[in-house]
């Protein structure tokens, strides 16, 4: 990692990245290139995971569990924003997690048996998303926070399931703002992001260098 300041004293985070990536849209694809810069950055989950590995809030603000172990109700965080300024809502969360488990004609995930346990996504209103279960297992909480199980729009779903496999739009504290085949993805600060005075960098680039040397 390099953090380099401009001649503006803009901080821009530059990350070395050993491949390009091998598709834009994660839900569909495996390779590590293909979400280091984006993964917290650009996109989030409805789960994250910390520096010490604890699973806390992505743009779920808290969850409850049912006595059975087979209900988990998911609170959605009531100011997030996508990044052309639209809110957020648990309609999104749910159509992305159910083109994960249960993807449409024409659509591969690539991780549909990390989730055999789930049995129906729903989101009763904006502000809920509830996953039930097929059986209770320990396994369902840490199998959320996948870091390419990313949030997409709803809205761009319905009209086109093969946007993301060519754009990126999400709702983290960088705006995306370029991508060089072959040669680096870049994100900008996001202004209105929904943890006030973050991010505390300018923008974050990754730059594609499959020689170690460079």
């Amino acid at each position: 990692f390099a953090l380099v300041a401009a001649p503006s004293l803009a901080q821009v985070m530059e990350v070395a990245i050993d491949q390009s990536p091998a598709g834009l849209d994660p839900h569909i694809i495996t390779a590590f290139a293909s979400f280091m810069v984006v993964n917290g950055t650009i996109y989030e989950g409805l789960t994250a995971v910390d520096k010490d590995l604890r699973l806390n809030p992505g743009v779920a603000e808290s969850w409850t569990v049912a006595p059975d172990g087979k209900t988990y109700t998911f609170k959605i965080r009531p100011d997030v924003k996508w990044h052309d300024g639209s809110k957020l809502t648990a309609k999104d969360v749910a159509a992305s997690w159910n083109r994960i488990v249960f993807p449409p004609p024409g659509v591969t995930s690539a991780r549909v048996t990390y989730y055999a346990m789930v049995d129906k996504i729903e989101a009763p209103d904006d502000n809920t998303v509830v996953f039930r279960l097929k059986r209770a297992t320990t396994a369902f909480l840490p199998a959320l926070a996948d870091p390419f199980t990313y949030i997409y729009k709803k809205e761009i779903l319905d009209k086109d399931q093969k946007w993301y496999e060519k754009n990126i739009m999400g709702s983290g504290p960088f705006k995306f703002a370029s991508y060089e085949i072959g040669q680096s993805i870049k994100g900008v600060r996001n202004p209105d992001y929904y943890h006030k005075g973050q991010p505390y960098l300018d923008a974050i680039e990754g730059i594609f260098a499959d020689k170690q040397s460079v």
